[in-house]
């Protein structure tokens, strides 16, 4: 039945245009495998200039409101461990995890407190810093065969990049960067490596003139290095 429900799911999120409904049919096909919640995001930068992005959130609404009044965004193990992990994780698997620590503890306890028995981390990363978690919880505890878990991440995956590609979707900390076309075009070079004579070249126009709409942009992301502003385009799914 899990298989059934998860290559159904699958099968559904290729063909299906309307992210929304995608969504549904994930909350659905997860509740198969025992998560009866799920949370899927992304964040890019560091510090003070990080920004994230909610592409969906289903969690119970008492639950996150105090986990974003409380700051544990910020100070969550979970994230703060699928920064430096490639594939999936449980929470009960993380006692000796290198990312606990005494502020992340605190979120634990809040957690167990509330009742949750079971989260499973998919962490994502793609280019120029982006890091994208999807999240999955329950109230009771999950067990799930390496096959299983495996097909939960491909799942996971395929409804983060459904979102990730539908530009404007989801909630953001940052508001919308609007690009002029020659702006996208310069920005794009950028994340690529390209410096502002070889973008030059490729666009046919002088080096001066991209190294002006590269800050013009640099501006509008409210940036101070060309490498933050393609960080901040790229969570945007923009660049």
């Amino acid at each position: 039945m899990r298989t059934a429900a998860g290559q159904g799911f699958l099968d559904f999120c290729a063909a299906e245009s309307d992210v929304g409904k995608v969504m549904e049919r994930f909350v659905e096909a997860i509740g198969v495998f025992g998560f009866t919640a799920s949370a899927g995001g992304a964040w890019a930068g560091a510090g003070g200039t990080r920004s994230h992005r909610f592409y969906f959130n289903n969690w119970p609404k008492d639950w996150f409101e105090s986990y974003m009044e409380n700051g544990f965004m910020e100070i969550d193990p979970m994230i703060l461990e699928a920064r430096r992990r490639m594939t999936p994780f449980l929470w009960t698997e993380m006692v000796d995890a290198r990312t606990f620590t005494l502020e992340g503890a605190v979120v634990t306890a809040a957690a167990k407190a509330y009742g949750w028995a079971e989260v499973m981390g998919i962490p994502i990363h793609g280019p120029s810093s982006y890091q994208g978690l999807v999240s999955l919880a329950s109230l009771k505890p999950v067990t799930m065969t390496a096959a299983e878990r495996a097909l939960v991440r491909a799942m996971a995956v395929a409804v983060h990049d459904k979102a990730y590609e539908s530009v404007g979707f989801g909630l953001s900390n940052r508001s919308p960067v609007l690009l002029t076309l020659r702006e996208a075009d310069c920005m794009r070079w950028v994340a690529a490596g390209k410096t502002d004579a070889e973008i030059g070249i490729i666009l046919g126009i002088a080096p001066a003139t991209v190294h002006y709409h590269v800050e013009n942009v640099k501006k509008k992301a409210g940036t101070r290095s060309r490498s933050e502003a393609v960080a901040l385009l790229t969570l945007a799914g923009s660049v």
